[in-house]
Order: C-alpha cells, then structure tokens, then sequence
C-alpha cells in the first residue's frame, strides 16, 4: 500500500487523464499486487505511464536542465 510520503507533486500525477488526490491513489493501492505497487513507485520516481487494472496512472516529471558551466 502507498503511503502520503511516497506520492509528491500531485499537480503532475493524473488517473484516466483527470487530477487525482492521495487519498484516491492510496485506496486504489490497497487492491494492488506486490509488483503493480513497485511499478507505480516506480513511475512516482521516474515519470510516465502505466496501466493497473482498469486505471492509467500518468506522471510528468518536471524538466531539470543541468549546467556544468559556472
């Protein structure tokens, strides 16, 4: 089951192409398998999709530009 700590910048994370909240996602984890939880951290972390059961689970990670100039 997800925790609160796990699910940051909820302006990002969207169920079936809608704005989600925590509590919708953690109560959606707690019918998940072992490896359709991992999956989702996993997308929490990295961005993207991924389907559970009848859900899509997108994620858009902010673009980070990195500088190796001073």
């Amino acid at each position: 089951m997800l925790k609160k700590q796990t699910i940051r910048g909820l302006e990002n994370i969207s169920l079936n192409d809608k704005p989600t909240t925590k509590e919708e996602l953690i109560g959606l984890s707690e019918n998940w398998t072992e490896n359709e939880e991992i999956l989702v951290r996993k997308i929490l972390k990295q961005g993207g999709k991924c389907k559970v059961g009848p859900n899509i689970i997108s994620v858009k990670r902010p673009d980070i530009i990195y500088s190796l100039v001073r």
